[in-house]
């Protein structure tokens, strides 16, 4: 992967939090740089691999993913949680929050420090164009409905997802995790809490309805 990409990600196939996961970056001076929880070292190709099982759990799966050159709000790194709830019979969007990392860290999770804002408030800053942040939007939307209807054809059973979507520094859209069961508390932080209210009534609801979480 890093002989296609100059930043990966090591992610435990099953997780939240942010935990767990490794940043492996080459750097222009041909060193690796190889980030876990709080701590980064720089290491040279030869003791590369060393670095990373000493990080990892045996007895975990994880996945790589290609790192991407994500957009920042006043220099830091941020992506889009979108949550999607099914009460009844179709998928609708019931939230969706821009997550910004804290000054230093390359995670958005609340938990890592990060803070929550709405799309209009980064999206007008990082865009700037109101019909760019409006197609935007509308792109997130479609995307998140897509890989509901998809999901949900695979997985009947399901009914909720959280979506983690990341812009580039190209406006290019990505998605990032798909989550089915996703936690909601970065929608508490907002001011306008009417999207928390919103997620934690349909939770009861399926709860009641279907059982589970």
């Amino acid at each position: 992967m890093l002989d296609r990409y100059p930043t990966v990600f090591i992610k435990p196939d099953k997780g939240s939090r942010g935990r767990g996961i490794i940043r492996v970056e080459l750097r222009q001076d041909g060193v690796y740089e190889v980030c876990h929880e709080s701590t980064c070292k720089q290491v040279n190709k030869e003791s590369l691999m060393d670095e990373i099982t000493d990080m990892i759990r045996p007895s975990r799966s994880y996945n790589i993913q290609q790192g991407i050159d994500l957009a920042d709000y006043k220099g830091r790194p941020f992506d889009i949680r979108v949550f999607m709830q099914k009460p009844k019979n179709d998928w609708q969007i019931s939230g969706k929050v821009i997550r910004v990392a804290a000054r230093g860290q390359f995670l958005t999770n609340y938990h890592k420090g990060g803070k929550a804002a709405t799309l209009e408030r980064v999206f007008s800053r990082v865009l700037g164009d109101k019909d760019e942040v409006l197609q935007t939007q509308q792109a997130i939307d479609q995307i998140s409905y897509a890989t509901a209807k998809v999901l949900d054809a695979r997985f009947p059973g399901i009914r909720q997802l959280g979506l983690d979507i990341a812009l580039d520094k190209a406006d290019r859209l990505w998605i990032l995790e798909v989550n089915t069961s996703p936690a909601y508390y970065t929608f508490r932080k907002l001011r306008d809490k009417s999207m928390y209210r919103e997620i934690r009534k349909n939770r009861r609801y399926i709860k009641k309805v279907y059982g589970g979480r």
